[in-house]
């Protein structure tokens, strides 16, 4: 049954919550400790306060609104929403997390400062609201994006649950199938492919090859590292040293490749290309090839902004000699830690809703970014969205995190200011990484951490 079929009072929710509860308990084949917890999880439907969630506004946005109406319809249970423009939301999430009580029950927080708030036990773990609780294996947790492990300080797979995902940004390869099929190609599985495939149609300005992100690039730029087989920081195991991956020969191969790409066959104005003005130039017919963010897809789907609706491809991001790679870019949702429990309980009421596969469903038809395996497999045949849900699925097992310590904002500016100034030629890609990786290595150094040695 459909989410929009299951609208109901929440009188009469409660009513059916009830009798569920007694149906469950007698429902062969379902394990005892099912049973106790969907109970459980009924019960506390009873005790539900009205929620306020401090959300972005963002191209995904209609979307989450969608989801939270239909969850006040389904539950009869009420949510407020504060949408804030993106800049504004770190110091408002920061604000309410140091007051004496939050004015928020949930805190969007965005990938590369979430670690601010778990190191800082500014927001709750999970387990310390429900420790009966358990994630759904299909919720995808985009290396362990959801977690905080104290003693690294740094996000582990052993690590506590902190939050739980509610946008599942990752990176897509974006391409003109029409024009590929044209020429009997398919998508590209390396660099050396799209750049190939990017001398065939590069035809400007009617037609560029290939184009870039180069404002804010970092995002983009870290999945080329990663396919030269390093990455911007990383923890050694074995001494508890932290690497910074810059100061690797890789790391001048993957810078290589990036401008070779962007400033071979990308547009004049290479140096000035933002999400939106790579959005558009594929959306304008004018672009075959394009690394991106995945939630860029609805974009091209719209008849009225774009001239390529049912054109359109999407793969796993290509890779190079170290494999493929697409980062994490996603955004979790965490319960501040100066709350009364039964406002952290009503929180994780609405999170436990939104994550379920029926929910997520709604929400991917809506235009938002799901984060569960299962929706995306059952999406990947969708004849409107199975065009980038399968590639989003198939993208799965590649995922990898962005830099996840408190130091991040202070990382990511130093890759955007030293890769700028290779593709305007101020330093060639060998002076570009290694004074990028001498800051890097400051920064990690004036945090605290236990840093190997630049070569």
């Amino acid at each position: 049954m459909s989410l929009n079929n299951r609208r109901m009072s929440r009188r009469n929710f409660l009513k059916g919550a009830a009798a569920s509860g007694v149906l469950l308990a007698s429902t062969p084949g379902v394990s005892f400790a099912e049973k106790v917890s969907s109970i459980h999880f009924l019960r506390r439907r009873a005790q539900i306060e009205t929620i306020t969630i401090l959300i972005n506004d963002s191209p995904w946005f209609p979307g989450f609104e969608a989801l939270v109406k239909q969850y006040v319809e389904t539950t009869g249970n009420e949510v407020k929403l504060n949408v804030t423009p993106f800049a504004g939301m770190l110091e408002k999430s920061r604000n309410a997390v140091q007051g004496s009580e939050s004015e928020f029950d949930i805190l969007n927080l965005n990938e590369q400062w979430y670690m601010q708030f778990y190191a800082g036990g500014l927001v709750t773990p999970i387990h310390d609201i429900n420790p009966d609780f358990e994630l759904d294996p299909n919720v995808i947790e985009y290396d362990a994006a959801t977690r905080w492990d104290e003693s690294l300080r740094y996000s582990s797979p052993d690590g506590a649950l902190y939050g739980l995902p509610i946008n599942g940004n990752i990176q897509l390869f974006f391409y003109r199938k029409d024009l590929f099929d044209e020429k009997g190609l398919a998508a590209p599985t390396t660099w050396d492919e799209v750049e190939s495939i990017a001398q065939t149609f590069h035809n400007p300005p009617e037609m560029h090859g290939f184009s870039l992100r180069t404002i804010g690039g970092n995002w983009e730029f870290q999945a080329y590292l990663l396919s030269y087989g390093t990455e911007v920081v990383s923890l050694d195991p074995a001494s508890g040293e932290w690497v910074v991956g810059l100061a690797a020969p890789g790391a001048v191969e993957a810078l290589k490749t990036w401008l070779q790409l962007g400033k071979e066959y990308g547009p004049a104005n290479i140096n000035a290309m933002g999400q939106a003005e790579n959005l558009a130039l594929m959306a304008s017919g004018r672009l075959a090839q394009v690394h991106m963010v995945g939630a860029a897809a609805p974009n091209y789907d719209n008849p009225d902004t774009s001239v390529v609706v049912g054109k359109m491809g999407a793969s796993v991001v290509p890779g190079g000699p170290g494999g493929r790679a697409t980062l994490s870019g996603i955004w979790v949702m965490g319960i501040p830690h100066n709350l009364p429990e039964v406002r952290k309980a009503s929180a994780l009421a609405f999170l436990e809703w939104a994550l379920t596969k029926d929910a997520q469903l709604y929400y991917a038809q809506q235009g938002a970014i799901p984060v569960r395996q299962d929706v995306y497999e059952e999406l990947s045949e969708d004849p409107k969205l199975g065009w980038w849900m399968k590639a989003m699925g198939e993208s799965t097992p590649f995922i990898k995190a962005q830099p996840r310590l408190t130091e991040t904002p202070q990382i990511v500016e130093v890759i955007d200011r030293r890769t700028t100034q290779a593709l305007i030629d101020e330093l060639t890609p060998e002076e570009a990484m290694a004074e990028a990786a001498q800051e890097i290595y400051q920064i990690l150094v004036s945090g605290g951490y236990s840093v190997k040695p630049l070569a």
